[in-house]
């Protein structure tokens, strides 16, 4: 249950829900003179204020200015009113203690009918009339990638599309006040280096959390809601991957999909009608690796076309529990049932079966299962956690530059030599030879895109005829991350290789 108030006419959350909040990503505030930061635009976090405005300035301030980039928003809850639109190749970044929310009042107006849907944050393909800004020198910039040009200023804008990459939002959580039928908390149908992370989605009676999506999702919790993602085929036509992805509570179904490519791995879903519904008379490519099924009343999974060879379900190692109908084929109506209130699916595959290589194929199905009598644990994620954000040392608080110019090789191998967790700002950081890591380093950043190791053209390490010459090598099994940092070879440097990656089972690039 909520609990609620009254100030100045507006009903307004007050305090947390039942359930426990995630934790926050991102503790401390990162360093970066290049970053825009929410409260420097008048933006209060105090859940009362209308910050709508405040964000919108924020975000157009990385497009008018880096044109690509990041805008910092600290903990607080900030009161949205409309819709706000992340322009391309940006991303929002909560930090604090606890995450900062973005709030959807009760009965917020424009957002209360059901057949008017209205984003509360919008993934843009270009921002009208927008001419787009330019971050780092010429001789080391990656190709621009779809930000800022489009349209006419004050046009609706439009869509992402397979052009719009690096947009993101992580560390921000989302809540949904009751009365807001029409609200969906975000669309955003990018393509490639774009994800929603680290968040929380309270929906309330709201439409879904995400309705369409692409690219990736990680670590992401959705609450009520008719939908927790309802999406289709993404942009660029390739699958829709979400990793250790939680629902619970939806009323219609916690994924509504059609032609997603849908990948899970690691979801769990609990007190729902179906875990995964593909819509009528389409198929789908759907795969779903280590899952958790908990009070599904209807069939887990639907599927639609059975008899189409495009039609391709493949789920390995769900553990279920009071899931009477594990899956349904839609237009037959054949149902697999459980074998038992608590068993695992070891194996449910639906599609086109090849017995042999030169078999002729069949669409069969296999459904294999287990009883069990009591649930194990769940399976550990291998997405392996950053050190906490208070031990990162910033590598232009030890002198590299980040200009694009300056060689910054000697200022990096000493801090590998120092410190463990390596925290770059944005800019294009050159370096004239190899980086080999110690068996703990762990780089990162937080937009390839504008934060990248760079080779001058030209580079002497890397020129002639020889061995292929790597950037970055890491230590024959360490437990190295690598994240949020862009590689740049650039145009003129024969021998290079961005990474020479040998860590272990426990590292993350």
């Amino acid at each position: 249950m909520l609990k609620r108030f009254i100030p100045l006419a507006l009903i307004l959350f007050t305090a947390l829900p039942a359930w426990a909040a995630g934790p926050s990503y991102y503790t401390v505030r990162p360093i970066d003179p290049k970053a825009v930061h929410l409260e420097a635009f008048g933006a209060k976090g105090d859940g009362v204020t209308d910050d709508s405005d405040a964000i919108q300035r924020a975000i157009d301030r990385v497009q008018e200015t880096v044109g690509q980039g990041v805008a910092f928003v600290p903990e607080g809850r900030y009161r949205i009113t409309k819709t706000i639109y992340v322009w391309p190749s940006i991303r929002l970044i909560g930090y604090g203690t606890k995450r900062p929310v973005f709030v959807l009042a009760p009965n917020t107006p424009g957002y209360q009918d059901r057949n008017a849907e209205r984003q509360m944050v919008f993934f843009a393909g270009s921002r009208p009339g927008a001419t787009g800004g330019r971050g780092g020198p010429a001789a080391t910039t990656p190709p621009a990638t779809g930000a800022g040009r489009g349209g006419q200023p004050g046009a609706r804008p439009p869509d992402a599309s397979p052009g719009t990459f690096y947009s993101a939002m992580s560390n921000i959580d989302v809540e949904i006040g009751d009365g807001n039928l029409g609200a969906v908390a975000i669309r955003g149908t990018y393509a490639q280096h774009c994800f929603l992370a680290h968040m929380d989605f309270h929906l309330g009676s709201a439409i879904a959390g995400v309705h369409d999506t692409g690219n990736v999702m990680e670590d992401v919790r959705f609450f009520g809601g008719q939908y927790g993602i309802w999406t289709r085929i993404p942009s660029p036509g390739w699958q829709f991957t979400a990793v250790d992805a939680y629902f619970e509570g939806q009323k219609e179904a916690a994924i509504r999909e059609t032609m997603a490519g849908l990948t899970l791995v690691r979801p769990s879903f609990k007190n729902v009608p179906t875990a995964v519904s593909i819509d009528a008379g389409f198929y789908d490519e759907l795969w779903i690796k280590d899952g958790r099924m908990e009070d599904i009343s209807g069939p887990a999974v639907i599927v639609s076309l059975e008899d189409n060879p495009r039609t391709e379900v493949n789920i390995e190692n769900v553990v279920c529990r009071r899931v009477p109908t594990f899956a349904r084929l839609r237009d037959s109506g054949k149902t697999f049932a459980a074998p038992g209130e608590i068993y695992e699916t070891e194996v449910f595959s639906h599609g086109l079966h090849y017995a042999d290589i030169g078999a002729t194929p069949a669409i069969t199905d296999v459904f294999e299962t287990a009883v069990l009598k009591s649930v194990p644990d769940p399976v550990a994620s291998d997405l392996v956690a950053l050190p906490p954000a208070d031990t990162w040392v910033n590598i232009q608080s030890l002198g590299a530059k980040g200009d694009g110019i300056t060689d910054d090789t000697g200022i990096f191998r000493k801090a590998i030599a120092a410190h463990k967790a390596i925290y770059l700002p944005m800019g294009y950081y050159v370096i004239s030879d190899t980086l080999t890591l110690r068996p703990d380093t762990v780089l990162i950043g937080l937009h390839p895109l504008v934060t990248a190791l760079a080779l001058l053209d030209r580079t002497a390490a890397v020129q002639g005829v020889g061995a292929p010459k790597a950037m970055v090598e890491t230590p024959k099994g360490g437990t190295n991350v690598m994240i949020g940092v862009g590689i740049y070879t650039n145009g003129i440097n024969p021998r290079a290789v961005g990474v020479k990656w040998m860590a272990g089972k426990n590292s993350m690039m």
